[in-house]
């Protein structure tokens, strides 16, 4: 693909402030309280064997603040058409937790991240879809809700498919990423059943049913670049008049500790109502899973991450009658290869998209992604990557520099008294 001499320029200039420092492994949406393993710590069942934690010998509230932070700076460019960028962007996933018994708390999630559309006008405006370049940010609370026992009841996002937190490099998650074009349920209000299973043989393994629909609160605005609230009449996936989209989940969690490798995978489907102006209907489904090989190092090297380890992941989803349409289905497949040892990590990811009608032709779409970054003692990961997409007759090129920092305030602190 030949990119304009202006574009090259400006994506040149944008590589270069990086130099050779590297790429963050993992993805911003991991902050996201969807994760399984905390979802069993707040149920009060066993989650996956982890790091041993002090005695809880003190009173309550406790209390857990932790943010990711990242500063990217990175453009579009294409053969055809308007680039975008190269820009500076800004993006923040700030988690909250207050527990107030062993079977009550209140999570919510804080996210900031650009959100204003890309210009009607703008022929490229498919081409990553999901990246900040040229747009403005806002930022509004993605998950807000109570945790009774096995129950969680408010805003957040549904336990279906992991590619989105699950795909390394910043640009991997692009196809997948929220629910009007990808498959990622946000922006949903619900309530939601969690059971883990005692018995562990064959790994830890959790299922969950949830019933919900879209965001229709003030919750859905968002400060700086205002999103608005969402309205029946707008229509779009999930937006139905009562919680009437049920989803059920089976996951199975191993993790590999000192041995030669241990496979995870889920299975989901999604059932949505129809909703205002749809003809049906959609019915989302997928399966996925990812095999962790650590290489070398002991059970407490891999404790402590000072290991070498190649992870394989693949993922595949499928939404019938997508955006309602009788007859019509889009189906997603992606897959990574990430070789990690120590600090450095050297990912490869790809995205596939195909759409069919029963009038219109087969569109294919695809994205491809390479990276490499390197992790630094403050926990502050450098990333360089590189994103190549093809939408339907349009490509373009995505590349730029990424910052990202983890901050933890407390894990688990208390309101009054000492942290532990």
């Amino acid at each position: 693909m030949h990119l304009t001499t202006d574009t090259g320029l400006r994506l040149g200039r944008a590589l270069l402030a990086g130099g050779v420092i590297a790429l963050a492994a993992a993805s911003l949406a991991m902050a996201q309280s969807s994760i399984i393993p905390g979802q069993a710590r707040a149920t009060g069942q066993t989650p996956p064997p982890g790091p041993p934690e002090a005695s809880d010998d003190s009173g309550w509230p406790k209390l857990g603040l932790s943010t990711v932070a990242s500063l990217e700076y990175a453009g579009m460019g294409a053969p055809n058409g308007p680039t975008r960028g190269p820009d500076v962007n800004f993006r923040l996933d700030s988690t909250f937790l207050a527990e107030f018994t062993d079977t009550l708390s209140v999570d919510g999630l804080f996210q900031v991240k650009s959100r204003s559309p890309l210009s009607s006008q703008d022929p490229n405006r498919e081409l990553f879809i999901n990246q900040g370049a040229g747009r403005n940010e806002g930022g509004k609370m993605k998950e807000l809700y109570v945790r009774y026992g096995d129950y969680r009841i408010g805003k957040f996002v549904q336990d279906f498919g992991r590619a989105y937190a699950f795909l390394a490099t910043p640009f991997a998650a692009d196809f997948i990423e929220e629910p009007e074009q990808g498959y990622e349920p946000a922006d949903m209000i619900g309530v939601e059943r969690i059971h883990v299973f005692g018995n562990e043989n064959g790994g830890w393994r959790q299922l969950s049913v949830s019933a919900f629909m879209v965001d229709r609160t003030f919750l859905h605005q968002s400060l700086g670049y205002n999103e608005g609230m969402i309205h029946l009449q707008a229509g779009g996936v999930g937006n139905t008049r009562y919680p009437e989209n049920l989803m059920v989940t089976y996951d199975v969690i191993n993790k590999p500790v000192g041995r030669w490798g241990q496979l995870t995978y889920q299975a989901s489907v999604i059932r949505y109502g129809k909703s205002y102006g749809a003809q049906r209907g959609e019915l989302w489904s997928t399966l996925g899973g990812d095999l962790s090989i650590p290489i070398h190092g002991s059970v407490e090297d891999t404790l402590r991450g000072h290991y070498s380890q190649l992870r394989l992941y693949v993922e595949g989803a499928r939404r019938d009658n997508f955006n309602g349409i009788a007859g019509r289905t889009r189906n997603y497949l992606s897959g990574s290869a990430e070789y990690m040892d120590g600090p450095l990590v050297f990912t490869l990811t790809t995205s596939q998209r195909w759409t069919t009608d029963r009038i219109e032709p087969l569109l294919k779409d695809e994205l491809y992604t390479a990276s490499i970054g390197y992790t630094l003692p403050s926990q502050t990961v450098a990333a360089i990557s590189v994103g190549q997409e093809r939408v339907a007759d349009r490509q373009g090129v995505y590349a730029g520099v990424r910052f990202t920092q983890t901050l933890t305030t407390c894990s688990r602190c208390l309101a009054k008294g000492r942290y532990y």
